[in-house]
């Protein structure tokens, strides 16, 4: 499935022309809680994997791939940067206190990734200056 679902990801970024940006999730097992009921689930999603197969596969297309910082992507507002846990008065909400930006979570979620990756585009493609 996730062989599947890279190749797709993959192949939409290189026939559109974009790159790809996902949050580095390294540790996301010991930072999240969940319900008993959901443990085994949780620990069973191959969100490593998936990351994996979808850098390998970009960088053998020659698509742009980066990893960016998780921290605080669902809680920022990407118009003001306010960041607050209130912005987030439920899981699939997202209400920012201060300019009243609203929508879908995981929408501004993606919009703050891609914000980040735009950021550290930058920096990694950065040409080195010139020897004194």
């Amino acid at each position: 499935m996730n062989h599947r679902i890279s190749k797709a990801v993959v192949a939409v970024a290189q026939r559109t022309e974009r790159g790809i940006a996902l949050e580095h999730l390294q540790g996301i097992r010991e930072r999240v809680t969940v319900r008993r009921d959901q443990r085994a689930r949780l620990s069973s999603w191959p969100f490593h994997q998936l990351g994996a197969f979808i850098a390998y596969k970009a960088r053998r297309a020659g698509v742009p791939f980066i990893e960016v910082d998780p921290a605080y992507t669902s809680q920022r507002c990407p118009r003001c940067g306010h960041t607050a846990k209130a912005n987030r008065p439920s899981r699939d909400t997202f209400y920012c206190r201060r300019c009243g930006l609203a929508g879908p979570a995981d929408v501004v979620a993606g919009v703050n990734v891609r914000d980040r990756a735009r950021s550290a585009w930058v920096f990694v493609n950065m040409p080195q200056p010139a020897p004194i």
